[in-house]
């Protein structure tokens, strides 16, 4: 069968209409000026992909789908001509550990138009199923896609002996169906930036800025926050977090423009805690639901913020001066709600730790019901966006909802979670949380490249297990995360040395003690028994840094007693 006929045969399986205009964009690679746009039908699950770039002659592209950008196991489509000059497209099966790229049976991407345009441009669109039930085809999800694609010369055979040109781009490619919401004609644009500051030549740093917000003299909604990076910086800027200083009007916050403590902050700036702007690496503006604002100015209100960035400098590059920071968009044109952002998973802490040597280790840090039923009003709240965090061993991440020990549908979801590109994701619907109910957010790290043990921290060589959860109304609850139990952990350690003779001890430190065990394949598995089942410690903490009344330490891990049960996928 010609590829024409075969087109044409495929194609008559689908009736499906796309709107005529593309709603998501990224560019690919600005060489070769290829650019991606594609739409997303929920209704028959199907995704239609445009692809617009340059082809020499005798040129071919291929694009596709891997897990996390690598070539082996790839799903990928071919798009050449032939000997003939006929337009081929074909769907290869997932190449191999030598890097040949064979020709799939079953042909799951279907093109409806091929268009050649002048100077050796070209319009490529195709559809395909978000699940094509084809083992060899990539499935995708609302997660993170890693989108790999390859140009060469010659017949595209053996990736490994041609000479070709890699590009890798992360989108999510099933975003939710949201309709766009409209910017007010007040709104006003206010850049919270760093002032040409000299990032230091260290591995990893946490630079803190305070300033002034403009002076409100009522209460205004900020209904849009996005990052500003400094070009040619997208690789220095790790993550970025503005914080309100919770201080009376009237009180003067002291003056700070510096790197920031490993640990907590400086007298005087502990106020500052209370998030309203946040991004990260690989993320987009973020807009806020239609009915809810994040309040700014009026009376009681202190101008005073906090930024926080933090640089990832590998290189301990010298000399470099950056300016960025975060953009807010505000309104006078009050919403119904005031919005909020929580932090779940588990505490900045070395208290939790990831083995050497693992290909997925996974740490669990829990939002429990005692602290919910504590500062969740009787009514709920409504969770409308989710950001994942880990630093640079996070595989994936994902957080479980539980109420009376009842497994709810996930709050968010990455199976192919990259810390490269950490956006704040709009829920396709918002998630009701009510008193009482469990927020269980896991991460699954690899730590395959490492020979140490990765203890929980600040620094990028550490690590970190967090979701930013987006929601409203607004309540005083500004962090719900949890560690294991202190003493609970120094048993263990106690453990370890009576039982296997590990060099462990009551006069160390918690991350000498981790440093001082044989990290063999069962001290691993015992460490990962051990969490599952050793007590909490919570934080439980308004924006002020105070935990709410109660006993913190010591608390059971909130358990699933009713698992959800999965749906049959459509195949």
């Amino acid at each position: 069968m010609n590829s024409i006929a075969f087109v044409c045969s495929v194609f008559s399986f689908y009736t499906i209409t796309f709107a005529e205009h593309f709603k998501y964009e990224t560019i690919l690679s600005k060489d070769k000026l290829l650019n991606l746009q594609w739409n997303v039908n929920y209704a028959d699950k199907l995704v239609k992909l445009r692809i617009q770039g340059k082809l020499r002659p005798n040129e071919w592209l291929a694009f596709g789908f891997s897990d996390y950008g690598e070539c082996e196991n790839a799903d990928l489509v071919l798009f050449w001509k032939d000997l003939f000059g006929n337009k081929m497209f074909k769907n290869r099966r997932p190449t191999d550990y030598r890097g040949y790229i064979h020709i799939d049976q079953n042909q799951n991407y279907v093109r409806t138009l091929t268009e050649k345009l002048k100077y050796n441009r070209f319009t490529l669109e195709f559809i395909r199923k978000f699940d094509t039930c084809d083992e060899d085809d990539y499935k995708l999800d609302n997660g993170t896609t890693h989108i790999i694609f390859f140009t060469g010369y010659g017949y595209p055979r053996h990736i490994n002996t041609l000479q070709y040109k890699k590009g890798l781009q992360r989108v999510q490619i099933l975003k939710p169906d949201i309709p766009d919401v409209n910017i007010p004609k007040d709104t006003t644009v206010i850049d919270v930036t760093n002032q040409e500051i000299t990032v230091p030549s260290t591995d990893t740093t946490y630079w803190w800025y305070l300033t002034k917000l403009p002076d409100f003299k009522r209460k205004y909604h900020i209904i849009k926050y996005e990052g500003i990076i400094e070009k040619g910086h997208e690789h220095l800027v790790h993550h970025m977090e503005l914080f309100h200083c919770e201080a009376r009007p009237d009180e003067v916050v002291p003056s700070y423009n510096g790197p920031g403590l490993a640990e907590g902050k400086p007298p005087g700036l502990s106020i500052c805690r209370k998030v309203i702007g946040a991004w990260a690496m690989g993320a987009s503006s973020v807009t806020l639901p239609e009915e809810a604002g994040t309040p700014v100015g009026g009376d009681g209100w202190s101008r005073f913020v906090l930024l926080e960035v933090h640089y990832n400098n590998p290189q301990l590059s010298k000399g470099i001066e950056d300016s960025s920071g975060i953009r807010l968009y505000v309104t006078s044109k009050l919403r119904k709600f005031d919005s909020g952002i929580m932090e779940l998973g588990l505490e900045y802490t070395n208290k939790m730790a990831i083995p050497p040597n693992q290909n997925l280790f996974s740490l669990t840090g829990y939002c429990i019901p005692d602290c919910t039923r504590t500062a969740i009003p009787r009514t709920g709240i409504h969770i409308y966006a989710s950001q994942l965090h880990t630093h640079m061993t996070g595989k994936r991440v994902y957080t479980k909802h539980v109420r009376n020990g009842k497994e709810l549908p996930e709050l968010n979801r990455d199976n192919h979670y990259s810390p490269h590109f950490q956006e704040i994701r709009r829920l396709q619907e918002p998630v009701d949380v009510l008193p009482g109910d469990s927020l269980i957010t896991t991460c699954d790290d690899s730590t395959l490249d490492r020979e140490n043990i990765t203890l929980g921290g600040f620094s990028i060589k550490e690590e970190m297990c967090v979701n930013y959860i987006h929601y409203y109304p607004a309540v005083d609850l500004e962090v719900c995360k949890s560690s294991v139990d202190s003493d609970a952990l120094r048993a263990f350690f106690r453990f370890m040395n009576k039982r296997y003779k590990d060099n462990t001890s009551s006069t160390k430190s918690v991350a000498e003690n981790y440093q001082s065990i044989r990290w063999s394949y069962l001290a691993s598995q015992m460490l990962s028994n051990f969490y599952d089942i050793a007590p909490l410690s919570m934080q439980c903490n308004r924006s002020d840094g105070t935990r709410f009344p109660g006993n913190w330490n010591n608390k059971d891990i909130p358990r699933i007693t009713l698992p959800i049960t999965t749906q049959s996928g459509s195949c």
